[in-house]
């Protein structure tokens, strides 16, 4: 077949499926689309409207006392005096007084206070430095773990504490010590 041929039968075709496809909707006078209008919503209940009464005064309730008379002190004509306070000067002292030294030591440069702990034990294990905090927590004692990083390896350190008075914690150390036959440390407690 020859290729002029071959050319005109593919356009002949061609043209004839678009004209099968197009005629009827250049022809038509309108393109409709039917839509479904029925409701998805259940219809309504056939509930009735229930009427609610006026509300009915009780007779046996008596009416409020006027507010007048109701709030009023019981000795109005006989005033209390009071008498001034003489504030001396070391009573004034006391009432501004300065903390002391002492005070001032138990917090930090940031007015946070310093504490104590006792470091009772360091495991290189979680596991087992849980089960010595349970223990502890278990006799009362206010136990807690922390997990750092060491030059030996991940280590787990068991304390006690903390306590702000460094009395304190040397009591709950000396107490440690006895009951559990160690020797523990006392660290500075670090939130």
């Amino acid at each position: 077949m020859d290729d002029g041929l071959k050319q005109r039968v593919v356009g002949a075709v061609v043209l004839l499926a678009l004209s099968v496809l197009f005629v009827p909707v250049l022809f038509e006078p309108e393109f409709k689309r039917e839509l479904d209008r029925t409701s998805q919503i259940p219809p309504a209940l056939g509930l009735t409207p229930l009427r609610v009464s006026d509300p009915v005064k009780p007779e046996a309730i008596e009416p409020a006392k006027a507010a007048a008379s109701m709030y009023q002190l019981e000795d109005a004509a006989e005033p209390v005096p009071v008498k001034p306070v003489k504030v001396t000067e070391p009573v004034r002292a006391a009432l501004v007084e300065k903390p002391t030294q002492a005070q001032r030591d138990l917090l930090d440069s940031r007015g946070v206070p310093q504490a104590w702990a006792v470091q009772v034990a360091s495991f290189n294990t979680e596991a087992r430095a849980r089960v010595l905090r349970d223990e502890l927590l278990e006799k009362s004692f206010p136990a807690f773990t922390r997990t750092l990083q060491t030059t030996k390896g991940r280590v787990t350190r068991v304390y006690v504490g903390p306590k702000i008075l460094r009395e304190k914690a040397l009591a709950v150390k000396n107490e440690l010590d006895k009951s559990l036959k160690i020797n523990s440390l006392l660290v500075k407690f670090k939130p």
